[in-house]
């Protein structure tokens, strides 16, 4: 008997375990220490890197299953996860350990581990319990080791994309989707970050710094209220459209994240305990799907032929509700004037070069994004790298990555930020240089060394130099 028609008596209890997930509120792993306090500015709120090459994307479970035997050290389970797949489910369990050493300046030289633990489950509604167009999907994380930023870097925009303010364990990520449209349409409504789809670009993913995740000025918590984003996330909405292939727009509303509850709150924030609403949208086009780019435009495509170029170009706009205080300014009586969190962001990714008849190719990326700058400490943020995915024949899951960074304090956040600092600010400017190589040594196992210069940590610090390595284990 198949695994699905074992399932087929479950059905009504699995789709009461999905409705009931988004009404239980997880616990966080325990109270924050006087070493867990929130780090500078912004700190380690962007999403951990992208593990697309070693675990399954977020879309439900498709109709062609993984090749677990390439990707996992545990295979394919004597063929039971093909089974479980047919039946529309798929488990997947990732571990990732960084070390990372700063060898001068920041802080203090010194080095700590921090680790990271996913557990994902994707539903497909439709193969599971016949509902046409639905998904799931549910994501557990724990975070464990030190807080290299908080204790030797000093950085504004922190260093490692996995650390947290404080270990935490629970549910992150626990949405149900709807599509419709054939496809063309979704809503998505449960626990959502929105780093999980918007200001995301698939090119700068392999990097460890957080600010080529969701990018330093919009993870900014500002003065009251911060986004959606690892390693906290709030509950909201949503809505996603793709009228052509070359074409998509999103809209999303979630529950704000107050920042005197960053250092202690669990991987989630209650609707009650949130601060405002956050309103995001995003509006993209992908010149290759348009066909103003071809690679290779001379020759057919070959049968068999996989390879899928990165393009991009995005255009997003982010505000909160209701108004803030700003940073330092107030009226003639003493009292803080008030001003709308927002801010607005422009990307653009393109593979340029592509190693003939192969999966191997050159990708650039760029990113720029402000905010109002009274309300937040960060006034913008600009990023540019490149990519090279199987820079080596016979190394085509590897990648090679070499990026910068910079974000700029206007007026008011520089006096904010001197004030936390306790000393006077030497520059306006925080700018870091990645180099990285992510390579695959076996099935289920990445080791990834890094190299980050960082220019002006905490904008008063001395430059300082890290060095690490990351290592993943998919199973």
């Amino acid at each position: 008997m198949s695994i699905a028609a074992n399932l087929k008596p479950l059905k009504p209890l699995v789709s009461v375990l999905l409705l009931s997930s988004f009404l239980v509120q997880p616990v966080g792993a325990g109270a924050a220490t006087l070493d867990d306090a929130v780090e500078p500015a912004v700190s380690e709120k962007s999403s951990p890197a992208d593990t697309a090459d070693t675990i399954a994307g977020e879309a439900a479970a498709s109709d062609a299953p993984p090749n677990w035997a390439e990707s996992t050290l545990s295979g394919d389970w004597g063929g039971k996860r093909k089974q479980l797949h047919a039946a529309g489910i798929q488990a997947d369990l990732l571990y990732t350990a960084d070390f990372l050493h700063n060898a001068s300046g920041g802080l203090k030289s010194g080095g700590t581990y921090v680790g990271h633990v996913d557990l994902i489950l994707q539903l497909d509604g439709e193969k599971l319990i016949g509902w046409q167009g639905g998904s799931a999907y549910l994501q557990l994380i724990s975070n464990g080791g030190g807080r290299f930023n908080l204790n030797y870097l000093g950085s504004l925009m922190g260093a490692d994309n996995l650390e947290a303010p404080v270990n935490r364990t629970g549910l992150f990520k626990a949405w149900l989707q709807q599509s419709f449209l054939d496809d063309q349409a979704s809503i998505r409504v449960g626990l959502y970050p929105i780093d999980s789809e918007f200001y995301v670009t698939d090119s700068s993913g392999v990097f460890l710094h957080p600010s080529f995740g969701m990018a330093a000025e919009a993870a900014s918590f500002g003065s009251l209220a911060g986004p959606s984003i690892y390693p906290t996330s709030a509950y909201g909405a949503r809505f996603r459209i793709d009228p052509d292939p070359a074409w998509y727009a999103m809209l999303a509303i979630t529950r704000g994240i107050p920042t005197d509850r960053v250092a202690t709150a669990g991987p989630n924030i209650s609707w009650h305990n949130s601060s405002g609403s956050m309103l995001i949208g995003e509006f993209g086009f992908s010149p290759v799907k348009a066909g103003l780019f071809n690679d290779r435009p001379s020759e057919p495509a070959k049968q068999g032929d996989d390879f899928a170029p990165i393009s991009k170009v995005a255009l997003g706009l982010w505000r909160f509700t209701p108004q803030y205080p700003q940073l330092i300014a107030v009226d003639a009586a003493g009292e803080a004037l008030s001003a709308t969190h927002w801010g607005a962001y422009l990307l653009a990714e393109q593979s340029v070069y592509r190693v003939p008849e192969s999966n191997r190719d050159v990708a650039l990326f760029v990113r720029y994004g402000f905010t109002d700058g009274t309300t937040s400490p960060l006034a913008y943020s600009v990023s540019a790298g490149l990519s090279y995915r199987g820079p080596f024949a016979g190394r085509e899951k590897d990648t090679f990555g070499i990026a910068a960074t910079r974000a700029h304090a206007d007026p008011q956040g520089r006096i904010q930020l001197a004030s936390d600092a306790g000393a006077a600010l030497s520059s306006t400017n925080e700018t870091v240089l990645e180099m990285t190589y992510r390579a695959q040594l076996a099935p289920g196992v990445v080791l990834q060394p890094v190299i980050q210069r960082v220019l002006n940590p905490g904008l008063y610090l001395a430059n300082a130099t890290v060095a690490g390595v990351r290592l993943q284990l998919a199973f």
